[in-house]
């Protein structure tokens, strides 16, 4: 069990690591980045939550920090802690940084462990099409990578996921 507060879902099906979930509405604050490897919008995200926002306001650490994965750009997002659901999260300083809110939606996903890549990220979002395809599902829009785990977790122990919102 993780001691952050993660993204509010409900797993509505479950075969091996592979679930389709319902997840319910959130906040994200995010930046727009060309790849995946540029840890830059991991940083000024990381500074926008440590309290430099037009509120001063320090924001408590969630899971996971998805990455859109868009065919020319990538976006870095935090998950914003649930008490934003309600009243918006603070406006951030930074003009990159974007507050974003994310509808209720049905998604699927495949967990791995280890460290991440592109082609290992390839090979995750071509399994999961295959999976979601024989369960009579259809994707919609990108691919999101999910990592759980600070960077110094040994990547044996490390949660990540491919996620894509998905309909019948």
């Amino acid at each position: 069990m993780s001691k952050y507060e993660t993204a509010p879902y409900k797993v509505i099906q479950k075969e091996g690591r592979y679930e389709i979930r319902q997840y319910d509405a959130y906040y994200t604050a995010g930046v727009l980045e060309q790849n995946l490897e540029s840890s830059s919008g991991f940083r000024q995200i990381f500074d926008y939550i440590s309290g430099n926002n037009k509120d001063e306001q320090k924001i408590s650490m969630t899971t996971p920090v998805f990455n859109e994965l868009a065919k020319d750009k990538v976006s870095t997002e935090f998950v914003m802690p649930k008490k934003y659901t309600e009243d918006n999260p603070p406006e951030p300083s930074n003009p990159r940084i974007t507050i974003r809110k994310t509808e209720k939606k049905l998604v699927a996903s495949v967990t791995f462990s280890g460290t991440t890549n592109p082609e290992k990220i390839r090979e995750y979002e071509n399994l999961l099409l295959k999976w979601i395809g024989k369960i009579s599902l259809k994707p919609s829009g990108n691919f999101r990578l999910a990592r759980y785990n600070p960077p110094f977790t040994p990547p044996f122990l490390r949660r990540n996921e491919i996620l894509v919102d998905v309909f019948r």
